[in-house]
């Protein structure tokens, strides 16, 4: 139960910070929207100039256009995917150093990333591929090894993005500055982790439940129920999604000050640092909320 009543605290503080810049959520959006963008740009030429399906009815998976362009897009997506989540982690530093952020502050602290941003995506998506390679065999050991070394990929670099943004260093230096966090941080981190995945699973059911009905009813009830359930599925990712990248600098703030971010007082992020000393790190947002004071 302690577990579980850090991770609700942990949300609930989260969802504060959220609160008050709602704005925040829609980053997540942008990124997912510029990622379709992306994959209908270059995926479906590629697609067509190499015939996708043969006569036969079989892909034509070996034309070497289509895995040149399947990398150009699975690279593409993730640096877009890593560029709004520093937006987002980006904003949420804005915020816990008494500022006020904007999409388009968000959008501005994480472009001045970029330089350090692309090289993490480049390493993120090769482990990824060799992870995903080895998971994808055959031998039921392998399998296991690549669920496993997921598992450890994700803990690992679970405070990489927050380095990025506050410290910009090179990737295999986030890597291990991520790493060193880790020793600290490793409690909160797994419980962020498998705590807003839980919470995620748990609020997206109205959503099956409604596709699951929709699907059971005629064409036109079909339509409009799966509409709705992958509509609701969706908003419960991006919150979720950006509760994390919300929690995931205000864990960095912690480990990296000992001084525990204004809203997070009671969410329990210091339990695991017991030998941290604690300081008044953003006593109030403008006096009394979320808003001022800075570190």
């Amino acid at each position: 139960m302690g577990r579980f009543r850090r991770t609700m605290d942990t949300a609930k503080a989260s969802w504060a910070v959220l609160q008050h810049d709602r704005e925040l959520a829609v980053l997540p959006i942008l990124g997912a929207l510029a990622s379709l963008a992306v994959v209908a740009a270059i995926g479906i030429p590629i697609w067509l100039s190499t015939d996708g399906i043969d006569d036969g009815g079989s892909s034509a998976g070996s034309d070497p256009m289509l895995w040149i362009g399947g990398i150009i897009i699975l690279f593409a997506v993730t640096v877009i995917t890593v560029f709004f989540n520093a937006a987002v982690v980006s904003g949420a530093r804005e915020r816990f150093s008494g500022g006020d952020p904007t999409i388009s502050s968000a959008i501005k602290g994480a472009f001045s990333r970029l330089h350090v941003i692309v090289p993490w995506a480049i390493l993120a998506l090769t482990v990824g591929m060799i992870i995903r390679a080895i998971q994808s065999s055959d031998n039921m050991v392998a399998r296991i090894l690549g669920s496993l070394l997921n598992m450890a990929w994700g803990v690992l670099t679970f405070l990489v993005v927050p380095i990025l943004v506050v410290e910009q260093t090179g990737p295999f230096r986030s890597l291990s500055r991520s790493g060193e966090l880790l020793r600290h941080t490793w409690g909160e981190n797994l419980i962020a982790q498998v705590g807003f995945g839980i919470i995620g699973l748990v609020a997206a059911i109205p959503g099956i439940i409604i596709i699951a009905i929709g699907a059971s009813a005629g064409s036109a009830g079909a339509l409009i129920g799966i509409t709705i359930g992958f509509a609701w599925i969706a908003l419960v990712s991006v919150v979720i999604s950006t509760l994390t990248a919300i929690f995931q600098m205000a864990l960095y703030l912690y480990a990296t000050t000992g001084q525990v971010p204004m809203g997070f007082e009671n969410s329990g992020i210091s339990d695991t640092f017991h030998e941290r000393s604690q300081g008044p790190l953003m006593r109030g947002f403008g006096g009394g909320g979320l808003g001022g004071g800075r570190f």
